[in-house]
């Protein structure tokens, strides 16, 4: 019973998959290709001469009422859809011609050359395309530069060398590119340090640009920046060098000889072999252990305020902090290092004073870490401007 279940589900797969299946559902074109498949390896199965008879004729016959549906709309942008259709009935047709004469004269088949209508329609789709993008570009807003350029790709898809299709592609990208600058503001009341700017200014921004969304952050002649982002450097700050030490002693007792154990009477005790007692003797050692800990910090703080130029509003401030900091632990010891603990010994080892950096690169250090935090909050923000 099993066994006849699997047999009649992959009988219905089978079936379920053939040229009568396809023409049934109105899916010509497979039908046709499934039909063609089986001809060519068995031209005397009638039943499929049959199915590609009917498939062939109603795809046609489907395509061909389409095409005059549309002539008579006599709208502009018909002419796309019609190159489609006119390429669908070339390549059918090619697909059927190569079967035996007798299979093509069964099926009523008759060659037509669509090459002229496939060759006009090509050329007034084109025209349509070129024409409605210069109107779209025309009204020099974004989203219809970007409508244009989608049009301009459609006529290049049809002739590489259409008129001046490719410098009104780059018109098009031109018109519909949103700009965005970047730009540092100082607020804090003193001058920036020679070359702060320069190296705030060097984040890297063009991995964030998409195709119709581009970030300088050096203003670029000929453009008209849409937005601004302002970094507005509200605070640079270092803290003063501390210095805080801790001193302590670390001792142990050790093993310092031996003694002999006396009796009341001032006499050295035996034991029982007759040999003399004694015991070990200890002593304490100590050592002084000193460690240093060095601590500085710097700051750079402000907002990140995002303009809207069009409306000269402010869109979104967000605060923006970078602090950095350094830290150096250093430690020393005087006097017997037998007497350390294990883990107080190793911070002796590994310990290596490191003087205080100037407060120079100390701001340095924080701007580096700025650029990261301001480039991802520009990244969180590309919503903005779309």
């Amino acid at each position: 019973m099993k066994n006849l279940a699997l047999i009649l589900i992959f009988a219905g797969l089978i079936l379920g998959c053939s040229s009568t299946h396809y023409l049934n559902k109105g899916m010509y074109d497979k039908a046709i290709g499934k039909s063609v498949k089986k001809l060519k390896n068995n031209p005397s199965k009638i039943k499929e001469i049959n199915v590609l008879k009917q498939a062939y004729s109603n795809a046609n016959q489907k395509d061909n009422d389409r095409i005059e549906f549309l002539r008579k709309t006599g709208q502009p942008d018909i002419w796309d859809e019609i190159f489609n259709i006119y390429n669908n009935l070339k390549n059918r047709e090619d697909l059927v011609k190569v079967l035996p004469e007798n299979i093509l004269s069964a099926i009523d088949y008759k060659y037509i050359n669509y090459d002229d209508e496939i060759i006009s329609a090509k050329r007034k789709a084109a025209e349509f395309f070129y024409a409605h993008a210069m109107d779209l570009l025309k009204k020099k807003d974004k989203n219809s530069a970007r409508e244009a350029y989608s049009d301009l790709l459609k006529v290049k898809g049809y002739y590489k060398d259409f008129k001046d299709v490719d410098s009104q592609i780059q018109i098009a990208l031109f018109q519909g590119t949103t700009n965005v600058l970047f730009k540092i503001q100082n607020q804090t009341g003193i001058p920036f340090h020679p070359n702060f700017e320069e190296e705030l200014l060097k984040i890297s921004l063009s991995d964030l640009n998409g195709q119709w969304l581009n970030f300088d952050n050096k203003p670029n002649p000929g453009i008209d920046y849409d937005y601004n982002i302002f970094l507005n450097i509200k605070l640079i700050d270092v803290s003063p060098e501390q210095v805080n030490t801790n001193n302590w002693m670390e001792t142990k007792e050790v093993q310092d000889g031996w003694q002999y154990v006396y009796d009341k009477r001032g006499n050295v005790m035996k034991d029982s072999s007759g040999n003399d007692i004694k015991v070990p003797k200890y002593k304490t050692i100590s050592c002084k252990v000193s460690e240093t800990v060095l601590h500085k910090s710097s700051i750079i703080s402000g907002f990140m305020d995002f303009y809207d130029n069009n409306t000269k509003q402010l869109i979104k401030s967000e605060p923006i902090t970078a602090e950095t900091y350094f830290d150096n632990v250093f430690t020393q010891a005087v006097g017997d290092f037998d007497a350390l603990k294990p883990e107080t010994i190793q911070k002796v080892k590994n310990s290596q004073p490191i003087p205080f950096p100037s407060d120079v690169d100390m701001i340095f250090k924080a701007n580096a870490m700025m650029k990261d935090i301001a480039k991802d909050i520009i990244y969180n923000h590309k919503y903005i401007f779309n």
